[in-house]
């Protein structure tokens, strides 16, 4: 007989407490209300004047999908240049898809497209100054629009057209409207020389149509209005931010509508873009979605916002070739806009050395090459380009004024080149110092030239300042400068571990935009800065 084992009863009563305690852990996690799945996340490359979809409306989108909209923002032309450089995004959400079907590469890869909502693009005038020009009761042609911005009757603010689609749609309405047959456009048609007589009143510019309502609120006093999306408009006079409410004025030959079509980009995402448009398109999310961006719905059976005009768009002819688009932008760099003085301000410091200062100068590089991938971002005709370099303190200016001819121009741009191929970096951080130059000379060329023009700055560094003056020094002497001086933006980029917070600061204090060479290719950057200047 098997001898039995002796268990001690303390063995065995814990064993009961654990087994008790075990079941009891399980019992309370199996009553646990499970956790809520993680919601998949869609990644959206929008235009900047979206933004009111995500702050107001995405909670409701995720609530209803169960998707998670990740935005990231650009100028509408800027955002097809991003996709067309190999940027990931899962969709395209723009004002239009007109651009991608003109173009056979970018065409292909749009597996699927919806138009989400409808936005003409408008002129915005301050109340007073529209009915002084009887625009109030009378709706004006386009000629009559182009012929009081000539003689200074009034003025405007105006994304550019090279980067947003409220330059360039307002620019080709204009072109055809003043078309003998503006169902047949040419390129002799959009390069009219009437276009520059609208451009005379145009005395803000921007890169992007958010940033130009924006740049409205902080400027307003100086400039009579704005061409931008009708929604923009309606929303600004709701805004509460304005001194005096917009009057919409709508050309009697009509204009063009953006329609914001949901591109999708990535095949495995196709369920998730499926589900998105259902939502998108529905009535309810349609009347809210008006009610909120103040843009007209898409869905016949939902209500648009009661502010909206209750009235007919008649629409212009927007060219189906590419090579209208190039032959349009390439008059207006050349010929028609108001040409841009900067000052490019470099940091060479001893952080700079390898891959950034090689970065630096590269993308100094694309600015003056020939290259025709790049072609609007290039230095243009008539642009007057100044260069200081500085790390332990800011050297000498060199100037480079660009020309008033294409042979002109090119010389111009390969003394660029030459200039900036030599570089070395070592030194300290002199960039507030640097900066301060740079405004001071545009300043006193602003208060000299009775010529129009746009005046910016560009910084490039990696760090923060550790020679010269401070921040706190360079506010000072930033806020005792006249109006003229202190309406001169500064652009910084930032590479590496340089300081957000001061480059943000530094933008703010000038009415500029911080660009992050970390988050895109400098390529990218400046094509997007350019359209700033």
């Amino acid at each position: 007989m098997k001898p039995q084992r002796f268990v001690p009863p303390w063995v065995g009563q814990a064993i009961r407490l654990s087994t008790f305690a075990t079941l009891a852990l399980l019992t309370a996690c199996s009553s646990t209300k499970p956790s809520e799945p993680s919601p998949r996340t869609f990644k959206i490359l929008a235009g900047s004047e979206l933004k009111d979809i995500e702050t107001q409306l995405s909670a409701d989108i995720q609530k209803a999908t169960g998707i998670e909209l990740a935005f990231s923002y650009s100028g509408t032309l800027d955002a097809v240049d991003r996709i067309a450089a190999g940027d990931k995004f899962d969709a395209l959400w723009v004002s239009h898809g007109k651009y991608i079907a003109m173009n056979d590469a970018l065409k292909s890869r749009i597996l699927a497209q919806e138009k989400t909502m409808l936005s003409p693009v408008l002129l915005g005038l301050k109340t007073s100054k529209a009915r002084e020009l009887g625009w109030d009761k009378a709706e004006p042609t386009w000629k009559e629009i182009s012929d009081a911005a000539k003689a200074g009757k009034f003025t405007f603010g105006m994304a550019n057209p090279t980067s947003s689609n409220t330059g360039l749609t307002a620019t080709i309405g204009l072109a055809a409207a003043l078309a003998k047959n503006p169902d047949a456009l040419t390129e002799e048609d959009l390069k009219n020389p009437r276009l520059g007589d609208f451009f005379r009143g145009q005395t803000m510019t921007s890169g992007s149509s958010g940033w130009l309502a924006e740049a409205y609120e902080r400027e307003q006093s100086t400039v009579d209005g704005m061409i931008n999306y009708e929604s923009v408009l309606l929303s600004e006079n709701a805004s509460g931010k304005l001194s005096e409410p917009l009057t919409l004025v709508y050309p009697k030959e009509g204009i063009i509508t953006a329609d914001y079509p949901l591109m999708l980009l990535s095949a495995e995402k196709r369920p998730d873009f499926d589900k998105l448009i259902a939502y998108l398109r529905g009535k309810d999310f349609q009347t809210k979605m008006s009610a909120a961006t103040l843009r007209r719905p898409v869905n016949a059976d939902a209500t648009a916002a009661p502010v909206i005009p209750q009235r007919t768009l008649i629409e212009l002819p927007f060219p189906g070739q590419a090579s209208l688009i190039d032959a349009l932008l390439g008059n207006f760099l050349s010929d028609v806009r108001t040409p841009g003085s900067t000052r490019y301000v470099l940091d060479l410091s001893g952080s700079m050395s390898g891959p950034r200062i090689d970065g630096l100068k590269e993308a100094m590089l694309m600015l003056a090459s020939e290259a025709q991938a790049q072609r609007y971002a290039h230095f243009q005709n008539r642009e007057e380009v100044g260069i200081i370099t500085f790390n332990t303190h800011p050297n000498p200016t060199r100037m480079f004024p660009m020309g008033a001819t294409p042979a002109e121009n090119a010389r111009a741009r390969a003394e660029v080149a030459a200039f900036v191929r030599p570089m070395e970096a070592g030194g300290g951080t002199a960039l507030f110092s640097s900066v301060r130059n740079a405004i001071s000379e545009l300043g006193r060329q602003r208060a000299m030239n009775r010529e129009k023009r746009y005046y910016t700055v560009v910084v490039m560094t990696d760090g923060e300042s550790n020679e010269g003056i401070s921040l706190s020094e360079f506010k000072r002497w930033h806020a005792a400068q006249d109006e003229a001086t202190r309406g001169i933006r500064v652009f910084p980029i930032l590479f590496g571990e340089g300081s957000a917070k001061q480059l943000n600061e530094l933008a703010a204090i000038t009415g500029g935009r911080l660009f992050d060479s970390r988050a895109k290719s400098l390529a990218v950057v400046f094509k997007e800065i350019r359209g700033y200047q």
